[in-house]
């Protein structure tokens, strides 16, 4: 593990480039384009949404097989964004679900990266067709989440503004929008784990913090936020701060909201 590993206790964080790693750049496609580090693939698609439905979920395994057939020869997959953000986090939960080993997460703000690492990058990588979905264990259908409301601990980790239902979501929220959330959901502002300067806090620290919340690691736990992505970063911190069962329900608010499923302090958006 590297120092910054070491220091802040995250065994899915790394402050080291391994040159037998494989890169992926989880921020968008024109930002790949004009600087990454070098030999990294473009993991943009990671940036849509996912829902429950078959169609979604083929789409994310295609993506997923792209990365398995890349990583055949490799040691460790290294993801990054603008800086331990949630689009890298959503990218390594969804590899780790997959069942992919030594996935760890750039621990450095890309504008930090020297200009000795960065350089040329490959292609972008797209879907590959599937006939059927891989298995992810450890990210769950909506129709786990109806019907098992009562008996986990389901975690919004959205701002106080999202869950309290006074914004559909706190970037670039739509009029016309539903606000609101999961009947029984209990919020944990994925910013808390965040210092000022923007990194991640240690684990003593957030764990806790966790439990001072009343969130009880013996609970199987479900987190959600908008589209998945906060929620996947937040459940590698769960996992590291002893929470037994953690799972992420991708779909979450983006996907509950059409539905007729009931929710709690819903409204329309209009401001």
């Amino acid at each position: 593990m590297s120092e910054q590993g070491v220091k802040l206790g995250w065994g899915f964080l790394t402050a080291e480039i391994e040159e037998d790693a494989l890169l992926l750049d989880c921020r968008g496609e024109e930002a790949f384009a004009v600087s990454t580090i070098r030999g990294a693939y473009s993991a943009a698609s990671i940036r849509k949404a996912h829902g429950s439905g078959p169609n979604s979920m083929l789409k994310l395994s295609g993506f997923v097989k792209s990365i398995q057939k890349l990583a055949e020869d490799k040691k460790s997959v290294l993801i990054f964004d603008e800086g331990m953000g949630m689009f890298a986090g959503k990218m390594a939960w969804v590899l780790k679900s997959a069942g992919m080993k030594n996935v760890m997460i750039l621990g450095r703000r890309f504008s930090d990266l020297d200009s000795s690492d960065l350089g040329p990058g490959k292609e972008v990588l797209l879907e590959q067709e599937l006939k059927s979905p891989i298995n992810f264990r450890g990210i769950v259908p909506i129709s786990h989440v109806q019907t098992n409301l009562t008996r986990v601990q389901l975690v919004d980790v959205r701002s106080p503004e999202e869950y309290e239902g006074t914004l559909p979501r706190l970037v670039t929220p739509e009029p016309g929008s539903r606000c609101g959330r999961i009947p029984g959901s209990v919020n944990y502002d994925w910013r808390l784990i965040y210092d000022e300067a923007g990194n991640i806090r240690s684990r003593v620290e957030v764990g806790r913090e966790l439990r001072a919340a009343g969130l009880i690691p013996e609970r199987p736990t479900i987190l959600y936020d908008f589209n998945g992505a906060r929620a996947s970063m937040m459940a590698f911190l769960f996992q590291e701060c002893n929470y037994r069962h953690v799972e992420v329900f991708l779909g979450s608010w983006m996907e509950w909201r059409k539905t007729r499923l009931p929710a709690q302090n819903a409204r329309i958006w209009n401001p």
